[in-house]
C-alpha cells in the first residue's frame, strides 16, 4: 500500500472536496509535504486514516459473505416504511416483505415504483387492523417517529401511550404476535426526557410479552454505508 496520498486520492477517502483539503494546508489543519520522488505535495496515508478514522470505511473483501440459506423463507410487516430504506435492507437479508404502511403519498409512489411487486398499504396507521397476520409474519420493524409521553400519574404502560405513534407501532406488534420485533430511531432518544421515553418504551413492549435487548446505536459508516448517520435500534424478542 502506497504510503501517501495524492489530492484526489485524500478527498475521495475522507469524503471532503480538493478545495476544502487545500484551505486545511493553507490553515495548517492537516499539512501536505512533498512526495520524496517525484516531489509532488501529497498526504501522509497513515496520518490521514489517524485523523479521520470515524470517516473512513474500511475496504472489505467483495468475496466475503455471511449468508446462510435459510431453513424456511421468512417475512417482515414494515411500518412507517418511508421509502424503503429498511425494508430494502431486510430484502438484502433474505426476508420477504409482506406488506409495508406509510402514510405520505410521495413516499408510497417511490414505493411502489421501484418495488412493484410491494404491497404498499397507503395511508394512516390508526385507520389499519393488521390481524390478519397475527402468528403469520416473524419480523414487524418500524421506524416511528418520537413522540413524548405524560408521566404525571401515569405506570408507563401501552394504554398511557395512546395517541403517540409509538402506541401505534406497539399496538400492530401485539395483533401481529411475531417472534421479534424492531424499532429504528433517532440516538437523542437515549437522552429524550432523561432516558424516561426510551424506558417508557421498553416497559410497553415488556408488558405485551417482548423482552428488549440491550440499546444499540449504529453508525451507517461502519456499516459500509456512506453517510455519517446514527440510528438507536430497539430490538425485542418474545
Amino acid at each position: 500500500m502506497n504510503e501517501y496520498l495524492t489530492l484526489s486520492e485524500a478527498s475521495e477517502l475522507i469524503g471532503k472536496s480538493k478545495e476544502t483539503l487545500r484551505r486545511w494546508d493553507r490553515e495548517g489543519k492537516l499539512s501536505a509535504v512533498r512526495e520524496p520522488m517525484s516531489n509532488y505535495r501529497v498526504y501522509k496515508r497513515e496520518q490521514v486514516e489517524t485523523l479521520f478514522a470515524d470517516f473512513i470505511v474500511q475496504n472489505i473483501d467483495s468475496t466475503f459473505s455471511n449468508f446462510v440459506e435459510p431453513d424456511k423463507q421468512y417475512s417482515v410487516l414494515e411500518l412507517f416504511a418511508g421509502a424503503g430504506g429498511l425494508a430494502i435492507g431486510m430484502e438484502k437479508v433474505g426476508i420477504k416483505c409482506v406488506a409495508l404502511n406509510e402514510i405520505d403519498k410521495w413516499a408510497c409512489q417511490t414505493l411502489r415504483k421501484n418495488r412493484p411487486n410491494w404491497n404498499v398499504l397507503e395511508g394512516d396507521i390508526k385507520s389499519y387492523n393488521f390481524s390478519k397476520y397475527y402468528n403469520k409474519v416473524d419480523v414487524v420493524t418500524g421506524g416511528f417517529p418520537c413522540q413524548a409521553f405524560s408521566y404525571a400519574g401515569k405506570k408507563l404502560g401501552l394504554a398511557d401511550a395512546r395517541g403517540t405513534l409509538f402506541y401505534e407501532f406497539a399496538r400492530v406488534v401485539k395483533e401481529v404476535n411475531p417472534p421479534i420485533c424492531i424499532g429504528e430511531n433517532v440516538r437523542g432518544l437515549l437522552s429524550h426526557e432523561n432516558g424516561k421515553t426510551l424506558q417508557g418504551m421498553i416497559s410497553i413492549l415488556d408488558e405485551i410479552g417482548y423482552k428488549v435487548m440491550p440499546v444499540q446505536v449504529l453508525k451507517a459508516i461502519h456499516l459500509r454505508v456512506p453517510q455519517k448517520r446514527e440510528r438507536l435500534i430497539l430490538v425485542g424478542i418474545r
